[in-house]
């Protein structure tokens, strides 16, 4: 997870360059949501693995008093043509009317703007005749190969408030022409279509965006919004007749503003994650990468990606330790062991827990902070399956996934002492009986990734308990196997009050 010391970041793009990974982001002042924000200019910060990043200065500042971007510069994307970048970019006026700019540089560092800025303006099937807070950002440039064009997809609202994709096409990444909306959302819980990425992928195109209902700026209640949530959508055109495949929502709840880039064959998905004080947004940070999967059905996946210098500590493995001197609650466990045809140190071991309608719990008692917890859960007769982290060794206090075999979901749940679990989120997930499926929670801070089968399914931030045990959670017929616990190497290690921040007052 990334931010600058002092600052949040959100709408972002990356671009490589000469074996380099360079972000350049939307940024402002932590903690300032619940009373306002200032977006000026773009912060940049540079990688080698899209997980560790190094900042430099910002760039791109706001235009002079009067100018069509004067309050701001955001959600920039970049694209490169004959070794030179072109940045196009969302510049707001005082009357909140948004437009689309151009700025290209031979490097990535030293940026200039175009003089016949803005290049994009949505055309008069937009919201455009209000002329106040017109939606027009959130660019994303595409070379059409097959057409020999530039396309660029962006935010906008049609005349009649419905949100849309607009689209407009370019020969020279500089003069521009209107192509109106691509999609066009009918629902009207959706109040707006953010952050589009197209990706092509063998004939086929991929629309990636975050689809939104609810306040139309920071600083509100994740509970005010009705749809907040990464979704895609297919075509055989990349300019329209797109259509929602089984999987259309990705993740929901708490992440917006996914990236797509494809590097050396790889496309990679990093995301923003929306951060809580009490009870309101007020920060965000950039998501680790992860790896977009191209199903033989035409849909996709997101996995876990670890880069290749990102190293684990085994904390617990199932299949070299036994678990006789872990804590049992709720009735006796078992281990047996299965498959012995494995390498001779290595046994399939079964953990069962006691059966029956009343919740078991397994705790080891190692206590941490980070790690990643992982396992296959196989039931019978519709019953629950978990992994717990973050707790007491009484199980009585933590945090708890579940695979729940009768209600067909996936859940994260918060254990509170002396109350009944308390939903966090749920997704519905398909899980056959008497099948192994995996689940896996990655805890980095506050910052909860949990798996289903090798895909990604809930994103969520947690502040309530910092530290923990880890165990399993039975209720029914369950059993467990290759139980693995692992600590991951940070992103970057800080020595405690080694950073400092750079004064950016909300107010002048």
């Amino acid at each position: 997870m990334y931010h600058f010391p002092g600052e949040y970041v959100t709408d972002f793009c990356i671009v490589r360059r000469e074996g380099l990974y360079h972000l350049f982001h939307i940024r402002g002042e932590r903690w300032t949501w619940p009373v306002g924000y200032r977006e000026l200019d773009l912060g940049h910060a540079t990688s080698t693995d899209l997980r560790t990043w190094t900042p430099h200065p910002p760039v791109l500042p706001a235009g002079p008093a009067g100018a069509w971007d004067e309050c701001g510069n955001w959600a920039p994307d970049i694209i490169e043509k004959d070794g030179r970048y072109y940045c196009f970019y969302t510049g707001s006026d005082r009357n909140n009317n948004q437009a689309i700019g151009l700025a290209t540089s031979p490097d990535l560092f030293e940026w200039e703007k175009y003089a016949g800025n803005p290049v994009v303006v949505p055309g008069p099937w937009s919201d455009i005749a209000t002329g106040r807070d017109v939606a027009g950002r959130d660019a994303m440039a595409f070379y059409d190969q097959l057409a020999d064009r530039y396309l660029l997809y962006y935010t906008a609202t049609m005349s009649d408030g419905r949100a849309c994709l607009a689209l407009a096409q370019s020969h020279n990444l500089i003069d521009w022409s209107d192509l109106g909306p691509t999609y066009i959302e009918e629902d009207r819980s959706y109040n707006r279509l953010e952050s589009p990425y197209l990706v092509e992928r063998d004939g086929r195109y991929y629309l990636f965006y975050s689809a939104k209902g609810g306040p139309k700026s920071k600083g509100f209640s994740p509970r005010d919004f009705a749809h907040f949530d990464i979704v895609y959508q297919v075509s055989d055109s990349p300019t329209g007749g797109w259509s929602k495949p089984a999987n259309h929502l990705l993740i929901e709840g708490t992440t917006c503003a996914s990236e797509h880039p494809t590097f050396d064959s790889t496309t990679y998905m990093l995301y923003i994650i929306q951060e809580e004080i009490e009870g309101i947004w007020g920060a965000s940070v950039l998501s680790d990468p992860k790896r977009l999967d191209w199903l033989e059905d035409g849909t996709v996946r997101i996995r876990e990606h670890l880069p290749q210098n990102v190293r684990a500590q085994v904390l617990y493995d199932s299949s070299t330790t036994g678990v006789a001197d872990w804590v049992q609650h709720g009735g006796p466990w078992y281990e047996t062991i299965g498959d012995t045809t494995r390498a001779s140190a290595e046994v399939l071991r079964l953990i069962s827990g006691p059966g029956g309608e009343h919740e078991a719990f397994l705790m080891n008692t190692r206590w941490g902070t980070d790690l990643s917890l992982a396992a296959e859960i196989w039931s019978e007769g519709g019953g629950i399956g978990s992994l717990v982290v973050r707790a007491n060794p009484s199980a009585l206090a933590g945090y708890r996934i579940s695979l729940d075999f009768g209600r067909q979901s996936i859940g994260f749940y918060l254990l509170f002492p002396g109350q009944e679990a308390q939903t966090i989120q749920e997704r519905p997930v398909s899980l056959e009986s008497s099948t192994w499926h995996s689940v896996k929670v990655v805890v980095q801070g506050k910052f909860f990734e949990i798996y289903v089968d090798d895909t990604l399914s809930i994103v969520h931030d947690q502040r309530v308990y910092e530290e923990g045990c880890f165990g399993l959670h039975a209720q029914g017929q369950i059993q467990f196997r290759n139980v693995h616990a692992a600590v991951i190497t940070p992103a970057l290690a800080v020595p405690p009050w080694s950073q400092q921040v750079r004064p950016r007052h909300l107010f002048p």
